[in-house]
């Protein structure tokens, strides 16, 4: 009985320092998703930036943007409800490269009193 207690609470212990780390950073929801929005298939027609020589870029909530870097790219839908900047490197893939770029999320036109 005391081990089946101990053990539980090691388990406890760890699954709660498993959580405070994630949640220390800031940049996940509980549910476990990216506060920045999400990763997103290429879309045709989407916005493509050369992340290379970018510095700052706006965008509206819900829009997605594909980021080149060389040989490297991926895709980002910007669906968040706290607007504001996004460090590229935060949702950059790890092996996509040093970006020192920031984007700015704005409101879109749907959303109201947000």
């Amino acid at each position: 009985m005391f081990a089946q207690k101990l053990l539980t609470a090691g388990f406890v212990a760890t699954i709660a320092l498993t959580a405070g780390s994630a949640f220390a950073a800031g940049d996940t929801l509980p549910n476990g998703k990216s506060r920045f929005g999400q990763p997103a298939a290429e879309m045709q027609g989407a916005r493509m930036v050369d992340a290379t020589n970018a510095k700052a870029l706006n965008v509206r909530c819900g829009d997605t943007v594909t980021f080149v870097n060389g040989a490297k790219k991926f895709s980002w839908k910007f669906d968040t409800a706290s607007h504001g900047a996004v460090p590229l490197a935060k949702i950059a893939p790890a092996d996509f490269g040093a970006v020192a770029a920031t984007v700015y999320v704005s409101r879109n036109e749907s959303e109201r009193g947000r």
